[in-house]
């Protein structure tokens, strides 16, 4: 990323929402399967801007970067998810800025004191991020609903 180009972050952008999506859908087909809820994300992304979720994106011009989702369950605990980076953008911030500006809305916007994660230990730049910004790990081992969840991690904001 040219140090001159500022990214943008966008808070429930529908222009976003199709390359939100894809961007999801590329590193799960690339380090897992789809599941159903991945197959309902890429058919309807709109339902991650609706009930309280949130969609976060990273803009640098024109392109996305970029994005990341605040999915809020039934018992009022939200979920940091489904966080991409575009391939080409990889390895200059995106993911810290995705991560520093949904924690901070999380906190700030939405007055939560925690959030949680769940991912896979194939993951390992998305577990070095997470433990760079002060996740701890709360659960190991099979996830009952996520077959591709084998790690889940929490912070406290």
């Amino acid at each position: 990323m040219d140090k001159n180009t500022r990214v943008i972050i966008k808070h429930n952008a529908p222009d976003a929402l199709p390359r939100f999506a894809a961007l999801n859908a590329q590193w799960i087909k690339d380090l897992h399967v789809l599941e159903e809820s991945d197959k309902l994300m890429i058919a309807q992304p709109e339902i991650y801007t609706q009930n309280g979720n949130h969609v976060l994106s990273a803009h640098l011009g024109t392109e996305i970067a970029g994005a990341v989702a605040l999915k809020r369950h039934e018992n009022g605990e939200y979920e940091l998810t489904k966080m991409a980076v575009d391939s080409q953008f990889r390895g200059q911030g995106i993911g810290q800025i995705l991560m520093e500006n949904a924690e901070s809305f999380a906190k700030n916007t939405l007055g939560l004191s925690r959030l949680f994660l769940l991912s896979n230990t194939k993951n390992a730049a998305a577990l070095r991020l997470y433990a760079r910004n002060g996740w701890t790990v709360n659960h190991e081992g099979p996830h009952p609903i996520y077959k591709r969840a084998n790690i889940g991690m929490e912070k406290q904001l």
